[in-house]
């Protein structure tokens, strides 16, 4: 082998390293964190190669994975692949085209790329692949997030795969290879709804169907499209777009050759018809829940099976078997409580009716079922959290009903106003026959007016709670062993789709920082300026809400955290003082304050004396506290005498910011003044900050603090919170 493999193992490893002997990615994202991780799983890098496809621009990640091909390739090899990866990735009119760093744009621009040195093309390979991981770490934490709802493609058939059980890793490794070569044959089939442009569609497929043999995913797929040189060829549409599709042989794992059932095979279609397509769930994903797995083939037993599997199904109907594990005619399936996807816009289409769209408005119809599609997964999650927690929590008694509405406050009306908007969707959807011109006037009537000031206030209600509901939670678990089984019941429900109690919680607040990029989106592809100004609107509206809430969270976890400091202050050295500063001290409550700011500092009490402090920046006192072991103590410091007769002078633990002011110390750029001044003198204390930026941050803080008491009228009174309706938190159970 030549230099550029032994070059790619220093710069990026082995991309087709084997994953550790009896690894089970059991956690729902652990793979998806990194693309070094997912390159050593084909399965799953196809479940997310095919979200890619479907949402976002695939050439960053296609480019990316194409220069760790490149890698694997002895020197005479690589050199021969550069000029193709240019041809079809860095030309002006390249079909994946993607962004470079300007030095290599300028570099090839004046250069032919095969008169470059192997050293200099190694460095521009780099260059190029570490330019697109920004791009494909944003599309990744997507399909995280898509994934958490259960909206990613392969979902069903990734979690058979994790809970399968192996000591033998070839066989693992061969499981997984099978389903890329699954999902592989899938995206193939989706292929005209890439992009208008059917060259480049057919370019994404035959650049993934490249690199998927790469890591040895052995597929007809490939040996169909991929004979030759990927790059090299100039790659032609598919077939005219006046030309009927002809119905494709699909590819699966149940075929009957492939194990063995006889030759007769039935496809599962939109209306159980053989050979039309099986219905697509999110943008393009196949339905999920009780129907049939998506896009498999069964073999000639399934003529049986109920039409309305082929439809998507219903809560509670039977799945055909699991592609892991072949079964036998007489094996009854297993049941499923999975509801149905709704079907996609595309789905609902008039056949001709996507044609007759410019790529402008297809790509706002795109993100207006994004907008429907999301929501209706988010009321999904909001009723699993009420039917299979909060009812059932209260009806077996683990917690009386003001406990349990303190821990969920307002999830009943969350759920109403989230399902009113649902509806409201739903109902313009079908009236507008699912390509929807005016969308303002509903989103407005969600988040504007007296209904969004409503939807506000239950928001912030609820999501002002969740940091203290999962502590509640998490405290009783730990004591009640009997509750702890009740929740891992609940959690393992098939409707939790593998999310945890803790999972769930957080979606109201995740859903609202959704809203405003979704709006954006809708108004950015919105040409009729009348209609954009509606959806702009709806978005600074959201932005508002969004904004609120935040303040809302922000100040009910400081709030436990002061409740959680107070139980654990130390008052004793202040209450055996006999010093008039300290006097008004002695029953401090911080709780009946705000927080604006915390952290540690190094207070210097005296030249030769500095003590550790963690430091509360309440809304009209400065708090030093020192930590020891599990309490925080208010202890008073004595700075020695000097060279003049005055005496000892003692340092409260507390400052009164009506009065104190802070100043840079000259010597030291870490370190500031706070000097306080009251009726007897003035005190100076100096703290040291682990950075400057802390040190500015601090002493901007503290300014500003201070002077907003000093303005006229002001008072040092909590401002009214939204969710003071209901009683405040109480301490962990």
């Amino acid at each position: 082998m030549g230099g550029w493999i032994s070059w790619g193992a220093q710069a990026g490893g082995d991309s087709q390293a084997a994953s550790p002997p009896h690894q089970n990615p059991d956690d729902q994202s652990s793979l998806f964190q990194s693309l070094e991780l997912l390159k050593r799983h084909p399965a799953y890098l196809m479940a997310f190669l095919h979200h890619v496809v479907l949402q976002f621009d695939s050439s960053p990640v296609l480019c990316y994975l194409h220069v760790d091909l490149i890698w694997s390739l002895n020197a005479k090899e690589g050199r021969k692949h550069f000029l193709d990866f240019c041809h079809m990735f860095l030309d002006k009119a390249g079909l994946l085209r993607v962004p470079v760093p300007n030095q290599v744009q300028f570099e090839l621009d004046r250069s032919r790329p095969e008169l470059l040195s192997d050293e200099t093309q190694r460095r521009f390979l780099t260059e190029i692949q570490n330019f697109q991981e920004p791009e494909i770490s944003r599309q990744l934490e997507d399909f995280r997030s898509k994934r958490m709802m259960g909206m990613t493609p392969g979902e069903r058939e990734l979690t058979e795969l994790e809970s399968y059980r192996t000591r033998d890793c070839s066989i693992r490794e061969a499981k997984e290879k099978q389903l890329a070569e699954l999902l592989l044959g899938r995206l193939d089939e989706i292929q005209p709804t890439f992009s208008t442009d059917e060259e480049k569609s057919s370019a994404i497929v035959t650049a993934i169907v490249t690199y998927m043999k790469h890591l040895g995913v052995k597929t007809k797929l490939g040996d169909k499209k991929s004979k030759g040189n990927f790059f090299r060829k100039k790659i032609s549409g598919s077939r005219k777009p006046e030309e009927a599709p002809k119905p494709k042989k699909g590819f699966s794992l149940l075929d009957a050759t492939r194990w063995n059932r006889g030759e007769s095979h039935s496809t599962l279609g939109g209306a159980g018809v053989p050979g039309s397509p099986e219905p697509l769930g999110v943008r393009g994903y196949r339905v999920m829940g009780g129907g049939c797995p998506w896009g498999l083939i069964l073999p000639a037993f399934t003529s049986s099976i109920p039409t309305a599997w082929s439809l998507g199904g219903q809560v509670g109907e039977r799945p055909p078997p699991s592609f892991l594990h072949p079964q036998s005619e007489e094996t009854e399936p297993r049941v499923v409580e999975l509801e149905p996807e709704p079907p996609t816009w595309r789905q609902l289409l008039a056949p001709d009716a996507l044609l007759r769209l410019k790529k402008s408005e297809i790509k706002r119809q795109e993100v207006i079922n994004e907008l429907f599609l999301t929501e209706h997964a988010h009321v999904r999650m909001l009723r699993v959290l009420l039917e299979l927690f909060y009812q059932p929590l209260l009806g077996e008694g683990f917690f009386q009903e003001a406990e349990i509405t303190n821990i969920f406050p307002g999830l009943d009306d969350l759920l109403e106003a989230h399902s009113l908007f649902l509806e409201n969707l739903k109902k313009l959807r079908e009236e507008s026959d699912y390509i929807i011109s005016e969308i303002g006037d509903v989103l407005l009537a969600r988040f504007e007016g007296t209904e969004g000031s409503w939807f506000q206030k239950i928001s912030a209600r609820f999501c002002s709670r969740q940091s203290f509901a999962l502590e509640q939670l998490k405290a009783k678990q730990r004591k009640e062993t009997r509750f702890s089984q009740f929740i891992q019941e609940a959690e393992s429900q098939a409707r939790c789709r593998r999310l945890q109690l803790k999972d769930i919680i957080p979606i109201e607040m995740q859903r609202l920082t959704k809203y405003p990029l979704l709006l954006e989106n809708i108004a950015k592809y919105t040409e009729e300026t009348e209609e954009q100004s509606k959806v702009q609107r709806a978005a600074e509206c959201c932005r508002q809400i969004l904004n609120h809430v935040n303040q809302e969270v922000r100040y009910m976890e400081n709030l436990m955290k002061l409740k959680d400091y107070q139980k654990r202050l130390d008052l004793s050295s202040l209450k055996q003082s006999t010093d008039p500063l300290l006097s008004e001290f002695k029953n401090t409550d911080i709780t009946k304050r705000n927080l604006v700011h915390e952290g540690p500092l190094t207070w210097r009490v005296s030249k030769d004396k500095s003590v550790d402090v963690h430091v509360l920046l309440l809304d009209d006192i400065l708090v030093l506290l020192q930590r020891q072991e599990e309490r925080l103590v208010l202890r008073c410091h004595s700075r020695p005498a000097g060279p003049t007769p005055e005496p000892r002078q003692v340092l409260s633990p507390i400052i009164k910011l009506s009065s104190a002011m802070t100043r840079e110390v000259a010597t030291d750029h870490k370190a500031f003044y706070v000097i306080f001044s009251w009726e007897n003198g003035a005190q100076i204390y100096e703290l040291v900050a682990q950075t400057v930026s802390e040190r500015k941050n601090w002493c901007a803080l503290i300014s500003d603090t201070a002077g907003c008491l000093k303005l006229p009228g002001s008072k040092r009174l909590k401002p009214r919170r939204a969710g003071h309706s209901l009683s405040a938190p109480h301490s962990p159970i």
